[in-house]
């Protein structure tokens, strides 16, 4: 060939190179480099769907799945979405290597106070017009954004008042590979800033904002409902087409979605959610006849256990309180199981939970995270021990008869122990931050209002709270501990000097709130309560909070001036903590008091004998039934005499409808 081209011509060799030029050329493309290691072994274009690419699962082979990414010095794979500049956006990325300089010392200036006279919001900016991109997938502007809002916003608030890796990392982690994951974390982060919007006062308008349109509370809420859509129909077709890797998956989706339904108030949804959740854990329990906790390689780690196992606490004790029809019941064991033994070995097959870990309490616990899971395990095994026992000894209200009260003992000695632990931990919570020593008081109401239910479980008298008056008063005094930390904090926070705080609640927000059916929304002033915690916006947590326990002494506790003090702290700090929304609580809990003090002197603080006067055992009742719909934001309530009989005569039997 060499030869050929020297005895051609100069002008006939040069044609002749053009020519081979034009056939060598091929179409320039970016080299690929991110396929599954079947394509690549193949050398075949890999679409790169994940978990299982398309180009294997239509040549029926098994897809091996995808190489890790390979971390140098020059690219760095951050587990939270990086935004991109806005003018690289839609273009392609080019990654390089970039070495940053100091930068030389500022010079050293005197601290000067904030001035207080235009105090800048964060929740007041227009969402920045920028493109995150996850691992393997891109999120578009509006995704993006709620994603970033998710990250830095919603997983801590979610949490509630403890530190939860579930939603700072772990859930971040699984939307980087599932699709139904990462449209549920969208849809929260659009639920939280729709909740950010409702609390502006006065709420925007669209002829003093021209970003109205696009960054309104009903924009946002509108974007939350499409993207759950989203979420729960990805879910589906993954479980139809058998992409989903594990159970780990469903079980968190269902975390997810249990989370935005009582973010909106379908408490029917999520208690259905958290009962299939607790189904498919028993479902491999008895697959595996071994605690899903120690199982060799199992994908559903103790994160996600526990995880159900308090939202298991919380769906129980909401039927507990609220005496849900069926099919709204929670059951955390099947029926045909036999009672479990408090004082019987953890590790048993037949006692240990499917949802719980092992129970055992140290002399001191290290850290509030211990003392959490140790409380948290300990209530689930109270409460399925009682429900199976109410399988075996049915009764009006649940109430268990006080001839078996000796089988409780063990949990009762288990629960000293428990506060005994958690005692130097209690004590030293003024010396911790505001979110820790928050989180202490929590478990401690908590643990005061497990004690005096199991123990009034076996009570058919009212009278018998009338033994808990210092508990009641305890639990009352942390609360509003932790309200009146969370407005100080928020007021030096935002506005810095009280006396040019702008934040007061506006009058007229009904028709507003009305827009967003079931979010958890704040009182107008004329509730009552002046304005008293005016930074604390209304607010969502998966946990139980301070709202259970207040309802426990707002609705069981005769003492006057302590059960409006616990009505007057669910009623001014909004917030809805899982399925326990305050406002509701607290006004079932003012109902409840009207009807018990029928024919009772007046009550005012400054009256000691109409403050100091006690409901009588004949005008004492307890709930009956409460069907409530947070959506439309009324409830039909039904109240009576404890331990009477369904159906039998009872004269202080009420009944009543009540909205807010």
């Amino acid at each position: 060939m060499v030869e050929t081209l020297k005895r051609k011509g100069p002008e006939q060799a040069n044609n002749t190179d053009g020519e081979r030029t034009v056939r060598a050329r091929r179409a320039s493309k970016p080299k690929v480099k991110t396929g599954c290691n079947n394509c690549k072994l193949r050398r075949v274009k890999c679409d790169e769907t994940r978990p299982q690419c398309t180009k294997c699962v239509r040549s029926g082979r098994h897809c091996d799945g995808f190489p890790a990414v390979k971390r140098t010095l020059d690219v760095a794979i951050p587990i939270a979405p990086r935004p991109a500049p806005a003018e690289q956006a839609q273009s392609p990325q080019i990654t390089k290597k970039i070495i940053r300089k100091p930068l030389p010392p500022r010079p050293a200036r005197k601290s000067q106070p904030t001035p207080p006279a235009t105090p800048v919001k964060e929740e007041e900016q227009p969402l920045s017009a920028t493109l995150y991109q996850l691992r393997g997938f891109s999120l578009n502007q509006q995704e993006g954004q709620y994603f970033q809002i998710f990250r830095t916003k919603t997983a801590g608030e979610l949490s509630g008042f403890f530190d939860s890796e579930f939603w700072t990392r772990s859930v971040l982690q699984e939307s980087h590979s599932e699709a139904s994951i990462r449209h549920a974390v969208v849809a929260l982060g659009a639920l939280y800033k729709t909740l950010e919007k409702m609390a502006e006062s006065p709420p925007g308008s669209p002829e003093a904002n021209p970003t109205y349109h696009v960054d309104s509370a009903t924009s946002h809420y509108n974007f939350a409902l499409q993207q759950y859509s989203n979420a729960v129909t990805r879910l589906r077709e993954s479980i139809g087409s058998n992409e989903i890797r594990s159970n780990r998956t469903i079980l968190m989706s269902i975390v997810l979605f249990t989370c935005f339904q009582s973010f909106t108030g379908d408490h029917k949804a999520a208690i259905t959610q958290i009962q299939s959740g607790l189904g498919l854990l028993e479902e491999r329990r008895q697959d595996s006849r071994q605690p899903l906790v120690r199982r060799q390689g199992d994908v559903v780690e103790d994160e996600l256990v526990q995880m159900f196992t308090r939202l298991a606490v919380q769906a129980k004790s909401y039927d507990m309180a609220f005496h849900f029809p069926e099919p709204y019941v929670i059951q955390l064991s099947p029926k045909s199981r036999e009672p479990l033994s408090p004082d019987a070995s953890p590790s048993s097959p037949d006692v240990d939970s499917d949802c719980s870990l092992d129970s055992h309490i140290p002399e001191v616990f290290a850290n509030t995270q211990e003392a959490r899971e140790a409380l948290d395990s300990l209530c689930e095994r109270i409460m399925r021990f009682k429900e199976q026992l109410s399988n075996f000894y049915p009764a009006p209200g649940r109430i268990l008869p006080a001839s078996i009260i000796s089988s409780g003992a063990g949990f009762k000695r288990q629960l000293e122990q428990w506060g005994a632990a958690f005692e130097p931990l209690f004590k030293s919570r003024r010396n911790q931050g505001n979110t820790e020593r928050a989180g202490i008081n929590v478990l401690k109401m908590i643990s005061i209002m497990t004690t005096i239910l199991f123990v009034m479980g076996y009570s058919m008298t009212e009278m018998g709270f009338d033994n808990f008056m210092g508990p009641f008063r305890e639990i009352v005094e942390l609360a509003n501990e932790v309200v009146v930390d969370e407005e100080l904090s928020l007021a030096a926070a935002r506005c810095g000097d009280s006396n040019n705080c702008r934040h007061k609640r506006a009058h007229g927000m009904r028709g507003f709130q009305d827009q967003f059916v079931g979010l958890a929304t704040q009182l107008p002033l004329d509730h009552g309560d002046g304005g008293l915690f005016s930074h604390i916006k209304a607010s969502f947590a998966l946990d139980i909070g301070i709202v259970a326990p207040l309802f426990v002494v707002a609705t069981k506790c005769r003492d006057r001036k302590l059960r409006r003090e616990a009505i007057r702290l669910l009623m001014s700090s909004p917030r809805r903590e899982g399925m326990w929304d305050s406002i509701l609580c607290g006004k079932v809990s003012q109902w409840i008091m009207e009807v018990e003090e029928e024919g009772l002197r007046h009550f005012e603080p400054w009256d000691p004998v109409g403050a100091n006067e006690m409901v009588p055992e004949a005008n004492r009742v307890m709930v009956k039934q409460i069907l409530f719909d947070l959506q439309k934001r009324e409830a039909a309530l039904s109240c009576g005499t404890r331990g009477t009989a369904d159906g039998a005569y009872d004269p202080r039997t009420r009944e009543t409808q009540i909205y807010w």
